[in-house]
């Protein structure tokens, strides 16, 4: 994509469904890790090499159009801003995540059957790669000549689509589908993807839409796990 004034909203689409066609090939519900990797955290490890892959041309991308962006790379990845908002934002995580874990458990539960620090690697790194190509790239780019509204929607159900493709992988690999949990999971990434747009526009940083997401993701799995 070459520089100019503006960003077409068609490109921007259409290089998100590039993305999303990559992680497609790429994700490790095809079993990667377990092909590539002896040891029993190979599908950490694959997660790494395999986000960091997917996230360089959005990378490229937002360094390329810099000056066509509605926030540029410097601001974009400025420090976090600890406001109110984001406090809030944070504090309902946590809250939802721990009543989540009592009615789910029935007591004070964690999950002792994952690494910690693998754990905490493993969703900083998904948060960062996936708000960099639809918050940082994304949305950025859309917001910038589409209004709020058309840019938070379009970028939320293609992030949406985005979680889809392992369930139908695994329906090709098994035969079996998870109608529940694609229903969940499509619900979750609706309500995330309108969150962190709201908070990269609030904080005009990055930093917090990627703390928010890390913080879900984590505390799910640890309080309540399954993810």
């Amino acid at each position: 994509m070459s520089l100019k004034r503006e960003i077409a909203p068609r490109g921007v689409v259409i290089s998100l469904l590039g993305f999303i066609l990559l992680w497609t090939v790429v994700t490790d519900a095809w079993g990667y890790s377990s092909y590539l990797f002896l040891s029993d955290n190979g599908t950490y490890f694959y997660g790494y090499i395999s986000r960091f892959f997917w996230v360089l041309p959005a990378v490229f991308l937002i360094i390329v159009n810099d000056k066509c962006l509605l926030l540029h790379r410097k601001e974009l990845f400025s420090r976090p801003q600890f406001n109110w908002k984001f406090i809030v934002v944070l504090l309902a995580i946590f809250l939802y995540c721990l009543i989540s874990m009592l009615v789910v458990h029935k007591r004070l539960w964690i999950n002792r059957e994952v690494p910690f620090w693998l754990t905490v690697m493993r969703y900083f790194v998904v948060g960062c790669v996936e708000e960099i190509v639809f918050r940082g790239w994304g949305y950025n780019a859309l917001a910038k000549t589409l209004s709020e509204r058309k840019a938070v929607v379009i970028s939320t159900l293609l992030f949406v689509l985005l979680h889809w493709s392992a369930f139908f992988i695994k329906l090709f690999r098994f035969g079996t589908f998870d109608y529940a949990g694609i229903l969940v999971q499509s619900f979750s990434a609706l309500l995330w993807g309108i969150l962190t747009c709201w908070l990269l526009k609030n904080s005009r940083t990055l930093w917090n839409p990627i703390l928010a997401h890390f913080a879900y993701d984590f505390l799910f799995t640890i309080l309540i796990g399954g993810k």
